[in-house]
């Protein structure tokens, strides 16, 4: 399935990330933040010369915002490269580096505690040397805690998509419980980043980080697109 196909008529699925390979079979990794609130609006992606992807707060945020809204959102761990829609990116590079697993990870972590909703926990961790993409979720279901992990051989052409939410037409947001989706990965960065950012609702996106092999970009409501 193309990216746009596959988000038309989805105007809220949250956080996106999207892992697998281009054609050419170099890695493509994509991570979207998408807002309703002012809070969660008033955020860009920022990539520091280390290489780790940032949220950041454009003006101050409440106490007890930031730890929801600010953070490591991708990181890498050797050869091994981790996005997330939370402080859990550095749970799991940590975990990664003193010899753990994406699994034992998962067992520390929580859906995050915005009562109604209760958003999920998504991650992605891309393995460069063996080409192995894994996918990760952590959702509230009752008084209950579900943990699941996706490992994928990377399909050059392809990747796997997996977001926060459930499409919904009302206020409450349902967490994603399907399978993630294997949509196709342009060639190019700069189609990538056009194809996705023009996929998501202009009402609702906030930001966008795509990387091909070392190169990347970011879009973002906060320069003007």
């Amino acid at each position: 399935m193309t990216l746009d196909g596959y988000f038309e008529g989805r105007r809220y699925p949250g956080r996106v990330i999207i892992i697998g390979n281009t054609r050419e079979g170099r890695s493509a990794i994509a991570y979207a933040i998408m807002g309703r609130s002012q809070a969660s609006r008033n955020r860009t992606l920022v990539l520091d010369d280390e290489g780790t992807l940032k949220t950041v707060a454009l003006d101050p945020v409440q106490d007890g915002q930031a730890q929801l809204l600010v953070y490591d959102a991708v990181r890498r761990q050797g050869d091994r490269i981790v996005v997330s829609n939370g402080s859990h990116t550095g749970l799991i590079h940590d975990t990664l580096a003193s010899g753990g697993s994406l699994e034992d990870a998962l067992m520390a972590m929580h859906a995050e505690p915005d009562e109604p909703h209760f958003t999920s926990r998504i991650a992605g961790l891309y393995d460069q040397l063996d080409r192995s993409c894994r996918l990760a979720i952590v959702r509230k279901e009752g008084d209950s805690e579900t943990r699941v992990v996706y490992t994928y051989p990377a399909e050059d052409g392809y990747a796997h998509c997996i977001h926060t939410y459930l499409e919904t037409d009302g206020q409450m947001l349902p967490p994603f419980t399907k399978d993630p989706e294997l949509v196709e990965v342009p060639s190019s960065l700069d189609g990538f980043a056009d194809l996705l950012w023009n996929s998501l609702d202009p009402q609702t996106r906030v930001a966008l980080f795509v990387q091909i092999g070392d190169e990347s970009r970011i879009r973002s409501i906060a320069d003007g697109d």
